[in-house]
């Protein structure tokens, strides 16, 4: 029987072998070359690895191999992270499986995954992973050796928490971060390197970061006080001291409207007091520099340059407090001028001794009222030293003044006895003024410094005559309208200064029985108080006792108790008549 032949001509059980005999060879082929790629990857050769990760491969990034050596983890193989890279080329189902740091570090990733940051990013990277914190720039391999200071985690924190995008995206305030960094433990951390302040750790923790709103969270209402009262902090704080606010000021400042309205108190008045001050030094000084008939003793020449040392002098002091330009440079122009101005005073301007022998004096202050002038002086410029560094910490040349005293612990030192000094002086002054108004028989009268309805008339007078529409000054009596702004001005700021400074040298006993808000209302009148107070000493009261024409370069009254009869015609004309009249 003849077989049936394909249309080649090839029988038909053999015109279908070919292929399949094709199929076969191949599957096979590929088999062997699959298999002779993938080779396995012996877990200590880490050379092998480095050959292809050495530098990046698509969407991985190189290994830096030299970081890698000195990391904790330098004696780990790559498999030990790696686990389902076991053969190379890498398989799908190789890269589907990512290193753990949880294989090692199973109680942190717990945490972690407890914690806020475990949330769903809504834009990538949003959220920290192990590598964020612990990898130099990200980097996995790169983990830092030995554990982060309160500074290092601090920093860290306040990279991500200052991104006011990012953190609106979450419905996280971003003055979180910048009201710590403005707070005492942020300052005493940050910019004085006192390393027991607290940073963000010691209150929100490290893995286990969790929303305030949340029962098990520490910054929670009903855990504060046990965090605030740990070991090495604050023991015996309450409720009331914990929720102060005191280390995010700005942000208990947006929750209570009653602390904002006493922010905004102290910084209109402030302004107000200042630009009144400086209003009545800038007329002072157009009148002396531009107005022959009362020539000073000093020359117009010297009061010129004054003028211009006082205008450097409020610029400086304005940048300070508003924390931008060189106000350190502005200052040292100030002085330079001034200096200036006491050479021109020496060379030029000084007054010419009479002919007829030294000139008549006449008491002003006593020595009981000079040695408490000194205790007061001597104080306050001890507390203004080592006040204004920790209130202005953001420039550095006040952290270099403050570390050159020896750091923020021996300046907290001076501080507080510079502070009790001044509360002596104080009681010691209000103490002699009751015995002087008894021996006076209790009359009202006999308070010299109380103002009356002349010193109105004095200061419309003055006005006028500043003005140009008057051309007689006013005759002063003992003291003058602005002697007795300077002396009061204590007396407004000495209880404020005391009250809110024993509050924050005594937090826990004062915080536990104020309101929540005591501390924080403590450290706004404190601060704000005493830039009102320097400010109006360095500007108004040094220039009325030091800077003034016709004083310069000093009066010597504080020292001596006396003034010339000179001096007592132009300045207390009216005192000096009652004392010549008997």
């Amino acid at each position: 029987m003849r077989e049936r032949h394909s249309p080649r001509g090839l029988p038909r059980c053999q015109a279908f072998r070919p292929p399949l005999a094709y199929a076969l060879v191949s599957a096979l082929l590929v088999a062997i070359a699959v298999g002779a790629s993938a080779q396995e990857i012996s877990r200590e050769d880490m050379d092998a690895c480095m050959a292809c990760h050495a530098a990046p491969m698509g969407d991985a990034a190189a290994v830096n191999r030299d970081a890698l050596k000195i990391s904790p983890h330098k004696d780990l193989a790559c498999q030990d992270c790696h686990t389902s890279m076991t053969a190379a080329p890498h398989t799908k189902e190789m890269l589907a499986q990512r290193a753990s740091c949880g294989t090692c570090h199973p109680e942190p990733l717990s945490a972690y995954m407890d914690s806020v940051h475990s949330r769903p990013d809504k834009v990538e990277g949003d959220h920290p992973t192990c590598r964020s914190c612990h990898g130099r720039g990200g980097d996995p391999h790169a983990v830092v050796k030995q554990a982060w200071t309160r500074r290092q985690t601090t920093g860290l924190c306040a990279r991500c928490h200052s991104e006011k995008a990012r953190m609106a995206r979450y419905g996280v305030d971003p003055d979180a971060s910048r009201s710590y960094s403005d707070s005492f433990h942020g300052k005493a951390l940050l910019r004085f390197n006192l390393v027991k302040a607290a940073g963000c750790v010691d209150c929100h923790k490290q893995h286990d970061v969790k929303s305030p709103g949340d029962p098990t969270a520490p910054t929670n209402r009903a855990n504060v006080a046990a965090v605030c009262g740990q070991d090495g902090c604050h023991p015996g704080a309450k409720m009331n001291f914990a929720m102060s606010g005191a280390n995010h000021l700005k942000l208990k400042l947006k929750a209570v409207p009653l602390l904002r309205l006493e922010e905004l108190f102290f910084q209109w008045l402030t302004a107000g007091t200042m630009l009144f001050l400086i209003g009545g030094i800038a007329l002072d000084l157009r009148t002396r520099v531009f107005t022959r008939k009362q020539v000073p003793a000093a020359s117009r020449v010297v009061a010129a340059i004054i003028a211009a040392s006082f205008l450097a002098l409020v610029a400086s002091l304005a940048m300070a407090v508003a924390g931008f330009g060189r106000p350190r440079w502005v200052g040292i122009a100030a002085v330079i001028l001034m200096a200036l101005a006491g050479v021109v005073w020496a060379a030029v301007g000084r007054r010419a001794k009479p002919s007829s022998g030294p000139e008549k004096e006449y008491p002003r202050l006593d020595l009981v009222h000079r040695l408490q002038h000194i205790l007061l002086f001597v104080s306050f410029i001890a507390l203004a030293v080592t006040g204004l560094p920790l209130r202005f910490a953001h420039h550095p040349w006040l952290v270099a003044m403050y570390q050159a005293m020896g750091g923020i612990g021996v300046a907290r030192g001076i501080h507080r006895v510079a502070a009790v000094m001044m509360i002596a002086a104080w009681i010691w002054h209000t103490i002699d003024l009751l015995i002087r108004w008894k021996r006076a028989g209790f009359r009202f009268s006999s308070w010299s410094m109380f103002p009356t309805m002349k010193d109105v008339r004095d200061f419309v007078q003055l006005s006028r005559y500043y003005l140009g529409l008057s051309s007689e000054p006013p005759k002063f009596d003992r003291f003058e309208f602005r002697q007795k702004f300077d002396y009061f001005a204590v007396y407004w700021g000495m209880p404020i200064m005391v009250f809110s400074g024993l509050v924050l040298w005594f937090p826990i006993f004062f915080g536990n029985m104020l309101p929540e808000t005591g501390v924080s209302a403590a450290y706004i009148a404190h601060s704000d108080e005493a830039i009102l107070a320097v400010l109006a000493i360095a500007v108004w009261h040094f220039y009325n006792v030091h800077f003034n024409p016709g004083d310069f370069p000093m009066s010597f009254a504080w020292l001596t108790g006396k003034k010339t009869r000179s001096q007592m015609e132009h300045e207390h004309p009216l005192e000096l008549e009652r004392i010549e009249r008997g």
